[in-house]
């Protein structure tokens, strides 16, 4: 069984990436994303990226299968968004992996 890559997100993100093969999931409201949860991670999907707004509600669901190594799931910065999650996110993998903040000069 080969394994796909998903994303969800609203229409005007997820539009381009259904030509590519992508699982596309356009939703109109981040919180309908829960109900989708159990599809994402049934194992059926290697990669699950999700848009800001969706990786804020889906986020206590995904801290539960960090140690599990599929789906890989990855915040993408949705049509319009500010963004900032994915920063955080990985700014706390970082914490994790060194125990402290990586220092980087900006340019």
């Amino acid at each position: 069984m080969a394994l796909k890559v998903a994303i969800v997100g609203d229409a005007t993100s997820v539009a381009g990436f259904r030509p590519l093969g992508f699982a596309a999931f356009a939703i109109d409201d981040p919180s309908t994303a829960r109900d989708l949860w159990s599809e994402l991670e049934s194992g059926e999907y290697a990669v699950v990226l999700v848009t800001e707004p969706v990786y804020e509600v889906l986020a206590d669901l995904v801290a539960e299968n960090l140690d599990r190594p599929i789906p890989a799931v990855t915040v993408i910065p949705g049509a319009g968004s500010a963004g900032g999650v994915g920063k955080a996110k990985l700014d706390g993998a970082i914490v994790r992996a060194l125990g402290t903040t990586a220092l980087v000069a900006e340019v």
